[in-house]
């Protein structure tokens, strides 16, 4: 999954850093040069450290708990659980699948990424803009990071819209 979902949160992380940068222009005691260095510096460990060190923590863990998978999952309930837990590493039951669970499990990988971005720009945040009160540091990357991972989420919910449409019209593939 990482090889899948890194691309994109590269390619995303201009536009995040945008948004992120509009979103601190509230803040006071901060120039405008620091701010988007601070953001861009920020989302840059976050996305170039903290997305890859996150995805290998799961997928150890998923080898760890659970070395095969879950077994052959046939009802939908079963399928979601089994891209929902196996999310790291998707198990190859049925290339037939692959159509949604890629853009499913990208979406699921969301969660535990969005809490590693908060505590690593918060880091990141301390070192730049340490004349920034720690509390308003704090309220602004979870604010920043609500927004961005709600663009993610919404770009994630057209991933998946589009694969599905896609494979009705074309199943062959």
């Amino acid at each position: 999954m990482l090889m899948l979902a890194f691309p994109a949160a590269f390619f995303l992380l201009i536009p995040i850093v945008g948004i992120e940068w509009w979103i601190a222009r509230g803040l006071g005691g901060i120039t405008p040069a620091a701010k988007i260095v601070g953001v861009a510096v920020a989302n840059a460990v976050s996305t170039l450290v903290g997305w890859p060190l996150m995805w290998i923590a799961l997928a150890a863990l998923q080898i760890r708990l659970d070395p095969h998978g879950l077994s052959r999952p046939d009802s939908p309930v079963q399928k979601i659980a089994s891209v929902t837990l196996e999310a790291a590493w998707l198990v190859p039951y049925s290339e037939h699948d692959l159509y949604w669970k890629v853009p499913t499990a990208a979406m699921v990988l969301m969660i535990p990424a969005f809490f590693v971005s908060i505590f690593l720009e918060r880091c990141v945040l301390h070192f730049f803009w340490r004349t920034e009160p720690c509390a308003e540091r704090k309220r602004f990357v979870w604010r920043a990071n609500t927004y961005s991972y709600a663009l993610l989420i919404m770009f994630g919910l057209i991933w998946l819209l589009y694969a599905i449409v896609d494979h009705h019209y074309h199943p062959e593939v």
